[in-house]
């Protein structure tokens, strides 16, 4: 592969878009982060990257987008965004040669698992690696889940599948029935789900899943570290069911900023405790498992890096 080469790798999320480029041999540089309600367009975003002086000729491009992706087009799923790859070259100015992938951005954390390094890590619980499946879940304005598998990762709509049995029969037990809203497991595990929640545990309301994060913090007698331990709880009873059906010998990652927030908390240990608890074979496979939490917000790019430049060294 000619050392020259060059590919521009982004993750475009609900409220900001980081770019970077990615070379062989060098890794991904030059990031830029920008504010999503600054621009009307992904092109205007990809443009004003583009305008930096001193821009290397692009050969490829991959971007991870927050929603999901069919035959290369994309619908963000929290902002009016949308385009496909065919848009995305116009807009970079790629030659005929150049070629650009757009995946979901849980796809891209799954991507990036292989070149993730420990700054970009925190482990939760050591466990013990076993077989070659990796499992990453995001918690942030939206849930989604994407499985690995030697490095290579499967795109999934996870946060609209519907709230397993027996996260219904907790949230019956807690709030003396469980609420239409959390039909689906985003409507619990996402940050608006974890403001509803706190408004059904405790009756008052909340302004937003970071604000809960913080008067549990400041006051561990607060309404809102009930809400924070019983929601870690009932994370770790959604990982027990995804672990069964992921099967993540490698590691279980968590991400986003909803799960960095919570799982960054004494409440972790709610989690854990739920998690690990004894009983049967799925006890005794959630008690190996490694359970991770990605704290680097930008992490999204280095698997769209990944994805770029196997693209490039595939056409040439």
């Amino acid at each position: 592969m000619a050392a020259e080469l060059t590919v521009l790798a982004g993750d475009v999320g609900a409220s900001r878009t980081r770019l970077a480029l990615a070379a062989p041999g060098i890794g991904v540089t030059a990031l830029q982060s920008f504010s999503n309600d600054s621009f009307a367009s992904l092109q205007d975003v990809l443009h004003a990257y583009c305008a930096q002086p001193g821009l290397p000729p692009l050969q490829g491009a991959c971007l991870a987008v927050a929603g999901p992706v069919r035959g290369g087009a994309f619908q963000l799923s929290n902002r009016n965004w949308h385009g496909d790859a065919g848009a995305v070259a116009a807009a970079l100015g790629l030659s005929g040669g150049g070629r650009v992938e757009i995946v979901n951005d849980l796809a891209a954390l799954g991507h990036a698992l292989p070149v993730l390094i420990p700054g970009q890590l925190s482990s939760l619980r050591p466990g013990r690696q076993n077989g070659t499946q990796a499992l990453v879940a995001g918690i942030g304005t939206g849930f989604n889940v994407s499985a690995s598998l030697n490095g290579a990762a499967l795109e999934a709509e996870m946060g609209h599948a519907g709230l397993p049995q027996l996260l219904c029969r907790r949230l019956q037990v807690v709030l003396d029935g469980a609420p239409d809203e959390f039909a689906c497991i985003e409507a619990l595990f996402s940050g608006p789900g974890l403001v509803r929640f706190h408004q059904l545990l405790t009756g008052t309301a909340a302004g937003s899943a970071e604000g809960i994060e913080a008067a549990y913090l400041a006051d561990p007698a607060a309404p809102e570290a009930r809400t924070v331990c019983e929601w870690a709880h009932l994370l770790g009873l959604l990982a027990r069911e995804l672990t069964a059906a992921y099967l993540p010998g490698q590691g279980l990652f968590f991400a986003g900023s909803v799960a960095r927030g919570i799982l960054s908390t004494p409440a972790r240990e709610n989690f854990l405790a739920s998690y690990t608890a004894p009983g049967g074979r799925l006890g005794e496979t959630c008690a190996e498992v490694p359970l991770w939490l990605i704290t680097d917000d930008a992490a999204g790019v280095s698997g769209a890096a990944r994805v770029a430049l196997a693209a490039a060294e595939e056409q040439g």
